[in-house]
């Protein structure tokens, strides 16, 4: 399995990182991965790196919606 990296969309042939795991028992939402906290081969697209792995993170530690019952 070729693992892409989420800050540079370039295959990670080296260490990786789960910027955010995809939570699924069957397996169809697969984990996400970034290169290694300064790896060279990682040339971001933005400058905003440090944001995306926060959203992700923030997402991740979400508690699960529920619908109400009243």
């Amino acid at each position: 399995m070729t693992r892409i990296c989420v800050d540079c969309d370039r295959a990670i042939t080296g260490n990786a990182i789960v910027a955010a795991e995809g939570h699924s028992a069957s397996g169809a939402r697969e984990d996400m991965y970034a290169h290694a906290s300064g790896d060279p081969e990682c040339t971001v697209r933005t400058g905003q790196r440090g944001v995306l792995h926060r959203a992700l993170d923030a997402v991740a530690l979400a508690p699960p919606n529920r619908p109400h019952r009243g």
